[in-house]
C-alpha cells in the first residue's frame, strides 16, 4: 500500500488542531466527566453535548468547516491534534490487566474526551449488546497474545483470536456487525457510523492506518462497484462478540447506496468471502476490489494522548500491523451519526441490539 503521513494527508481526510484554550477546556471537561463515571454513566451523553457546544462556540471557521464536513459524511477521517496528555503518565513495565485498566481514571478520562470529540461531529457514543460485554469503552491492547513479544501467560498451542484484544496483525476492515450500515434490518442495528481512537501509551509509535474507500471504488469501475452491491458475500463471526451471541453472515453485500447521497462500505479482509452463488462478474469485482485496497493510498498515524483519530466506518477501512510493544494501549469508542437508525435497548447510556 502507498503510505502517507499525518501531515501529507490523503483526500477525504482533514486535520483539526485545537488552540491552547480549547484544549484546556476540553481537558477540564473530560476530567469532570470521568469523575462522574465516564461514558458508561447515565447523563454522560447530554454532558458531552454541552461540553462540545462550549468548545464549538470558540471554533474558527476552518475548525467548524472540518467538523461540519465530517458530520454530514463528507470525510473518511478526521484527525484531532493539540490535545493535552494526562500528567505524569509514563508507560508501565508491563501492561496491567484489562480489569485494572477498565477501572483506571486515566483511561476513563481519555474515553470521556473521546465522547466529547464525537459530539463535536454530531455523533453519539454507544455500545452493542452482543459486543465488548455491552460496554461503551473498548481498550485496545494485547491482552490475549499474538504480538511480536510473547505474553507471560501466552499459550502457543491455543488459537489466538483476531480482535483488538490480541496482538495479531489486523488487515483492512470496517467494524462489525456487517448486517447493514445505516438503518436496522431484520432485528440487527447498523454497523458503527464511526470509531474514535486515542492512545494512552504507544512507546514504539506504532501507527494505525486508514484507507479512504472512495479511491478504491473509483478505480474498480462502475460495473464492479455495482457487483459489490449484490448479496453475494458471506462473513465469519467476530471474535469480539460475547459468547453465544452474534453469528456468521450469509448473502450480504459489501457496498450499498446511502440515501444521504453517498455510499456505505462493509468489509473485512480476514472475514469476508464469496458465497457459492456468486457470479463470475462478482468474482472479478471482488478480486479487483481486494487488489485496489492493497495498492491504495493510506494515512499512517502514530497515536499518542495528544492526538485522536476519528474514522468514518462507512467510507474508510483501517488496519494495523502485529503489536511490537505490548504496552501499547488505545482507547476506542463507537459512534452513531444522526442518520443512523438502530434498535435501541437503553437510551442513557445508549445500548443497541446487535
Amino acid at each position: 500500500m502507498k503510505q502517507n503521513t499525518q501531515c501529507e494527508k490523503p483526500i477525504e481526510i482533514e486535520v483539526l488542531t485545537f488552540t491552547d484554550m480549547q484544549a484546556k477546556w476540553l481537558e477540564s471537561s473530560a476530567i469532570e466527566m470521568a469523575r462522574a463515571g465516564g461514558p458508561q454513566s447515565a447523563g454522560s451523553t447530554s454532558i458531552a453535548g454541552c461540553c462540545a457546544a462550549c468548545i464549538e462556540a470558540n471554533f474558527t471557521a476552518q475548525q467548524a468547516h472540518a467538523c461540519h464536513l465530517y458530520a454530514r459524511g463528507g470525510l473518511s477521517a478526521l484527525v484531532f491534534q493539540g490535545l493535552l496528555a494526562p500528567t505524569d503518565d509514563v508507560p508501565p513495565t508491563t501492561l496491567p490487566s484489562l480489569h485494572e485498566l477498565e477501572e483506571d481514571f486515566h483511561c476513563m478520562h481519555l474515553a470521556s474526551r473521546n465522547q466529547i470529540l464525537l459530539k463535536l461531529v454530531q455523533h453519539t457514543a454507544f455500545a452493542y449488546d452482543i459486543d465488548n460485554k455491552g460496554k461503551i469503552v473498548r481498550l485496545v491492547g494485547n491482552f490475549k497474545g499474538g504480538g511480536k513479544e510473547k505474553l507471560s501467560h501466552e499459550d502457543c498451542a491455543q488459537r489466538i483470536e483476531l480482535s483488538s484484544h490480541a496482538g495479531l496483525r489486523l488487515g483492512p476492515h470496517t467494524e462489525a456487525p456487517y448486517h447493514c450500515s445505516i438503518n436496522a434490518v431484520n432485528g440487527h442495528s447498523p454497523a458503527p457510523s464511526a470509531l474514535i481512537l486515542t492512545a494512552r501509551w504507544n512507546p514504539e509509535n506504532q501507527p494505525t492506518c486508514v484507507i479512504p474507500a472512495g479511491q478504491v471504488i473509483s478505480k474498480i469501475g462502475a460495473l464492479s462497484a455495482l457487483a459489490l452491491t449484490s448479496n453475494s458475500f458471506n462473513y465469519s463471526r467476530s471474535d469480539s462478540f460475547i459468547t453465544e451471541k452474534g453469528e456468521d453472515g450469509v448473502d450480504v453485500s459489501i457496498l450499498c447506496f446511502d440515501e444521504n447521497g453517498s455510499f456505505a462500505l462493509r468489509y473485512n479482509a480476514y472475514r469476508f468471502s464469496l458465497n457459492e452463488r456468486a457470479s463470475d462478474s462478482v468474482k472479478v469485482a471482488f478480486s479487483r476490489f481486494r487488489e485496489e485496497i492493497e495498492h491504495a493510498e493510506m494515512l499512517k498515524i502514530s497515536l499518542q494522548p495528544t492526538t485522536a483519530l476519528l474514522i468514518n466506518n462507512c467510507r474508510a477501512l483501517h488496519c494495523r500491523d502485529v503489536i511490537e510493544d505490548n504496552r501499547r494501549l488505545l482507547v476506542r469508542l463507537f459512534g452513531y451519526s444522526r442518520f443512523a437508525t438502530p434498535i435501541v435497548l437503553n437510551n442513557d447510556p445508549l445500548l443497541v441490539q446487535g
